[in-house]
């Protein structure tokens, strides 16, 4: 049993440096409802444990081969110590845990330099070498050469283990969802024990959680038909990581980093509680250009409904005549963006291998903001109008690489992520002023919204609904006129908002609502973590795979530490009903034929 021991002694201490590097995250957080998720955490650390060390003591058993068990040994050791390093940077940033679709960005088309990671991170990466070298050792010695086998004794005892490891006589063995039955909403992250969940989520099928049950809600098209359509150009910019926190509708708390873009918050149609529909870019492309939103483990491009064609900005503005294209200055496969919108409906996609100077590469993602943003406004200059365009940024990606000539133009802000905010800020207005000397500015529509937030200073901006808040403004000096929308909206709705407003003729099922409609009933579904929830005004409110609810008001609790479910029954049952309405829409249209 020493073994077994040791194996979960590492799970233990890889739990451990997952809570001090992401500090932060839990610092109001109760030590006994810490102390809660790592007692869970060990009944899921005894899952992996039990089933590849009872395989290579087996193994060892029938070979009597040290040395292949210690390299099999190593392998899984290496495994293990180097996905709960990387997962514990990776939550920091994206606050959610690494699943199997964290792999699909690993792909070799998708412009990620690991070395890059591995020489910013570098004392990770020794940390993690000497760490597995340490370990293995460690383990080898619980390896015996002459031990006889009572091979009664031994099944006796992995029935036992395995009885315990599943969760006892339960009809379906453990797993991580089930965190939400036994921990609350802040802590159940800690649990997971990451290698077990990516194995959870290695199937790619979109399945609807259980808790939906037989429920049912009718599925309305939406008519957005006027007695005149209008054909302005409309250009949706997508600012890589630009969450709320950075602007100037981070409620003043905290100093901002983008002057320019606080300069259209006036003189456009910004709505102030705007919401990403997931947390990686790879769901916000799906959100933003046809709808669909991350509501399953699963994201929508990695999916098989990648390969079917969906209703998208793209392929509805093109019955109206409009061509359109898609720029970014990265890889052109960069997280499959590329076939994922030509298959609905995009004419021209314009990633790195279009662009003609490859001294601007910033040498890990791409083309830097500044050159590639002046080289689409002379690109759209040039594109039959009415023309839809997408525009994706990600010079504020990490590692946040700026041209050296603007290293001293900058603060350095609070954390790294800061001075790369501000560069693509200055390289949007330069863009901005190169598109009003155009023929086809007056006439245009600029959507300008992020992907998804980054690493967050306040707590506020880390909670269930904060770590999704962004920015989002219609900005049109000649066709819109300034408001401040202060109800909830998300990605999804960009899609209806364009087609209302162009008086789209044909009715059509789309899953968000327009930003111009006087509903002031909307609210925003996300999926994280094994839990689905909503924001809807000032409500939060979420219910884990396992049943497990919360509720937050965040007018009167900012931080949302103070768990209100049972307290406000009729708001409750509303938010649920919600909720129920949003998810069923969801995976009827995610996976109908």
């Amino acid at each position: 049993m020493g073994l077994y021991a040791k194996v979960l002694t590492v799970f233990f201490a890889l739990r451990i440096l997952f809570v001090l590097i992401n500090g932060s995250t839990f610092t109001k957080i109760d030590f006994n409802l810490l102390f809660d998720a790592f007692l869970f955490g060990f009944r899921l650390d005894l899952i992996p444990t039990f089933y590849v060390i009872t395989a290579l003591y087996l193994i060892y058993q029938i070979f009597k081969s040290k040395s292949v068990v210690t390299g099999l040994l190593s392998i899984f050791v290496f495994t293990i110590i180097f996905i709960g390093l990387i997962d514990a940077l990776y939550f920091k940033f994206l606050k959610e845990h690494i699943g199997f679709s964290f792999f699909h960005q690993l792909d070799s088309d998708n412009n990620i330099s690991l070395w890059k990671y591995v020489t910013d991170y570098w004392y990770m990466a020794i940390l993690g070498i000497v760490s597995t070298t340490a370990v293995t050792i460690w383990l080898r010695q619980s390896l015996h050469k002459t031990q006889k086998t009572n091979w009664v004794s031994l099944g006796i005892s992995i029935a036992l283990v395995f009885l315990v490891v599943r969760g006892g006589f339960r009809l379906k063995p453990l797993r991580t969802a089930d965190s939400g039955s036994y921990l609350s909403s802040s802590t159940h992250v800690v649990s997971y024990n990451v290698p077990f969940y990516i194995f959870e989520s290695w199937q790619n099928p979109i399945t609807k959680p259980e808790f939906l049950g037989s429920f049912e809600t009718p599925i309305a098209s939406s008519k957005f038909a006027k007695d005149t359509m209008l054909t302005p150009n409309i250009v949706i910019i997508v600012l890589e990581s630009f969450g709320k926190e950075y602007t100037g509708l981070n409620r003043g708390m905290t100093h901002t980093f983008t002057p320019f873009l606080n300069s259209l918050f006036s003189k456009s149609i910004c709505c102030h509680n705007a919401y990403a529909n997931g947390l990686k870019s790879v769901d916000a492309v799906p959100a933003i250009f046809s709808g669909l939103p991350k509501l399953s483990s699963t994201a929508i491009i990695h999916s098989p409904r990648s390969s079917k064609q969906v209703p998208s900005v793209f392929n509805c503005l093109k019955e109206l005549g409009y061509s359109s294209s898609f720029f970014h200055g990265a890889n052109n496969e960069t997280m499959g963006f590329r076939s994922y919108l030509l298959t609905n409906g995009l004419d021209q996609y314009y990633g790195l291998d279009q662009y003609p100077n490859k001294e601007d590469n910033d040498g890990d993602w791409g083309v830097f903001d500044e050159p590639y943003l002046q080289h689409i406004a002379g690109q759209l200059s040039s594109q039959k109008q009415p023309f839809i365009s997408g525009i994706f940024t990600l010079s504020s990606h990490h590692p946040y690489t700026i041209p050296t000539e603007f290293n001293d133009s900058f603060s350095e802000g609070n954390i790294p992520i800061h001075k790369s905010i501000q560069y693509t800020d200055m390289a949007l207005k330069k863009f901005m002023e190169s598109c009003e000397g155009s023929d086809w500015f007056d006439n245009t529509i600029f959507i300008i919204t992020a992907d998804h937030s980054a690493e967050n200073l306040l707590h506020a901006y880390r909670t269930p609904s904060g770590k999704f808040e962004i920015p989002l403004i219609l900005y049109s000096p000649k066709l819109l006129k300034p408001q401040a929308v202060r109800k909830t909206v998300g990605q999804i709705d960009i899609l209806p908002t364009i087609l209302d407003y162009v008086g789209y003729p044909k009715n059509i099922t789309v899953l968000g609502n327009s930003i111009f409609e006087r509903n002031t009933n909307q609210f925003v579904a996300h999926f994280d973590n094994n839990t689905y929830h909503i924001t809807k005004n000032n409500w939060s409110y979420g219910v884990h795979l396992t049943d497990d609810a919360f509720l937050f008001n965040k007018t009167q609790d900012i931080n949302c530490l103070t768990n209100l479910t049972s307290k406000f029954p009729q708001m409750e049952e509303a938010l649920d009903s919600n909720l129920k309405q949003a998810l069923y829409k969801y995976f009827y249209l995610a996976n109908e034929e």
